[in-house]
């Protein structure tokens, strides 16, 4: 076999393998799919097998110093280095997890969007009539919310641990109430929007300032309300999977779809566990309102910094 036609008859094969080592800088070997993997194995193995035909019979032709950058070029994805679980946290929330988030954006603006429709029904409705808030809200949380003991304010202490301990359920729920077809996903970021809105609105009947309420729960509500619409996408994301699973079996598309959605959950859990520290050491500072809620905005940047900063490839594939 000459090397012409050596060439011709794998060069499709070569190209193949070219454009996975292009694609693999910005995506680990492990995001693949369980078909790209295969398909990746199986080229890194032939293009192997051709560099040691070339070496024997080529070994001087430039056929053979190109397969050979090709074969080193994808070694490092197919046989990758052990990390530590530092390095692996480390890579995670400095590149995996914002990454992640940004491909997934549309999921997160489709979360976020149900949850602001169901705050902004709930505010309407009870500010045409106050006998809507017993739709959004139970009975017993309308009387403990009411006017405190000394009849001077609201009970707003309360109201912080009622939002959280929802909150926290919420995220939870809604990543597992993606196999319902994300239809229960839905669901519960409609009615967690609904109850934040019912309060501002309980609030607003009661003729209460509402400078104190929301700088009780902004400056640790942001980081809760991301985790939440961060939640909000796992499960969207796993209900698509289950109503359109592409060329794959539903079953792999269900499969792929939870390994993508559970990709969020370390950095979930490590916002809630920083709101939970905010709540408990910074929100009950005797200080300004306007303090908290300027630590609201910051947080607010930060967080927008965090996750839209460029320059970083995406870890998973769709």
């Amino acid at each position: 076999m000459t090397e012409e036609q050596f060439i011709r008859k794998n060069q499709e094969g070569w190209e193949k393998l070219a454009r996975f080592n292009q694609l693999l800088p910005r995506k680990s070997a492990v995001r693949l799919d369980k078909e790209e993997i295969r398909e990746f194995a199986g080229l890194f193995r032939l293009a192997g097998r051709h560099l040691a035909f070339a070496k024997t019979h080529f070994p001087d032709a430039k056929t053979t110093l190109y397969l050979n950058q090709l074969v080193g070029g994808a070694h490092p994805h197919f046989y990758q280095k052990e990390k530590s679980g530092f390095q692996d946290a480390l890579e995670y929330f400095g590149k995996g997890f914002p990454a992640a988030v940004r491909e997934k954006r549309a999921y997160f603006a489709a979360a976020m969007f149900f949850f602001v429709l169901g705050a902004f029904l709930s505010l309407a409705l009870i500010s045409l009539n106050d006998q809507y808030v017993t739709l959004f809200l139970p009975e017993d949380y309308i009387r403990n919310i009411n006017l405190d003991s000394s009849g001077g304010g609201m009970d707003y202490s309360l109201m912080s641990a009622i939002i959280m301990t929802n909150n926290i359920r919420v995220v939870f729920l809604a990543m597992a109430l993606g196999v319902t077809a994300g239809l229960g996903t839905v669901w519960v970021l409609f009615q967690n929007g609904a109850i934040i809105g019912a309060l501002a609105g309980l609030l607003s009947i009661q003729k209460q300032n509402l400078l104190p309420f929301w700088a009780l729960i902004l400056p640790h509500g942001i980081l809760e309300l991301t985790a939440i619409f961060l939640g909000g996408a796992a499960g969207l994301i796993i209900g698509r999977s289950l109503l359109i699973p592409g060329d794959r079996k539903r079953k792999d598309a269900c499969i792929q779809g939870a390994k993508e959605a559970a990709y969020f959950l370390p950095g979930v859990i490590v916002m809630l566990i920083l709101a939970g520290l905010i709540e408990g050491f910074f929100t009950p500072l005797p200080i300004s309102p306007w303090w908290k809620l300027g630590f609201a905005l910051l947080t607010l940047v930060l967080i927008i910094g965090y996750f839209v900063r460029p320059g970083i490839g995406s870890p998973q594939s769709e």
